[in-house]
């Protein structure tokens, strides 16, 4: 199990090469909120045989240690930039979904020379004080109790309303995120839900040497069409692209269009 251990934390994280070397530039995912480097999966399957990826778990998911920890915008973009120069990774791409698409947004703006590309899934660059309200009432709701209910409540903000459709197919999700052996607790959820706040301001994006391309789905009510293509009206380094009949976790539902996105701004040449 690959970690990095400072004083505070030991940092998990996956880490693959592919089979044959090339001049692709690394791979940093970055999860998003109650997620950690599983959330990938659908990713990886279509980028592992052409680059070298990086995912790790973020304070208070997945298998990093201690679990609960403080956590902010600060100490996380800390813990990736220790994980690169650990790995002795100079510059990376990356693809960050959520409040890890902030925080790829924020190393780009704090780390220019360290991106060569960004893809921000379903993700601005700073969180707005609506949608904290929202993950601070969700987390009030959560308890031992009545988790199974929560998960369906939660669903409502990540899934495209087709996938209501079949109940087996929501039971089925239900009983998965019930199941995993690293489900984020509620404390850790809470933890990460007080760190949202030091995503309110903006990073100084006008830094970033690079092309980011901000994709968002159609019927994504937590970062809506409207709302990227509002920001990115006079930012001529921002590429928009609208996923249909994809909500928030665009990733899951429509992951060939996603992977083929990805691919694409992997490619766009460097400016000179």
């Amino acid at each position: 199990m690959p970690v990095i251990t400072s004083q505070e934390l030991s940092l998990h994280y996956q880490h693959s090469v592919p089979k044959t070397p090339n001049d692709h530039a690394p791979v940093l995912l970055l999860a998003g909120m109650a997620s950690d480097s599983a959330s990938w999966q659908p990713l990886v399957q279509g980028l592992h045989n052409d680059y070298e990826l990086i995912l790790p778990d973020n304070r208070c998911t997945g298998q990093t240690l201690p679990n609960p920890v403080h956590t902010d915008r600060d100490c996380m973009l800390s813990d990736i930039v220790r994980l690169l120069d650990t790995l002795e990774i100079e510059r990376v791409s990356v693809v960050g979904h959520s409040m890890g698409g902030m925080l790829g947004w924020a190393l780009a703006s704090m780390a220019p020379d360290r991106v060569q590309h960004l893809v921000a899934a379903a993700a601005l660059p700073n969180v707005i004080n609506a949608r904290i309200e929202l993950f601070e009432s969700l987390s009030v709701l959560r308890t031992e109790q009545n988790e199974a209910q929560w998960f369906r409540l939660l669903y409502q903000f990540l899934f495209h309303p087709s996938f209501f459709n079949d109940k087996a197919t929501v039971d089925f999700a239900v009983n998965a995120s019930m199941s995993y052996p690293h489900k984020q607790s509620a404390a850790s959820f809470a933890m990460q839900v007080a760190g949202l706040s030091s995503f309110l301001s903006m990073p100084d994006i006008h830094a970033i040497n690079g092309k980011v391309t901000l994709v968002t789905g159609s019927h994504d009510v937590l970062t809506t069409p409207a709302m990227i293509e509002q920001f990115a009206a006079d930012k001529t380094f921002v590429n928009t692209v609208i996923i249909d009949d994809a909500s928030h976790a665009l990733h899951w539902e429509q992951t060939e269009r996603f992977v083929n996105i990805v691919q694409e701004a992997l490619a766009e040449p460097l400016a000179p």
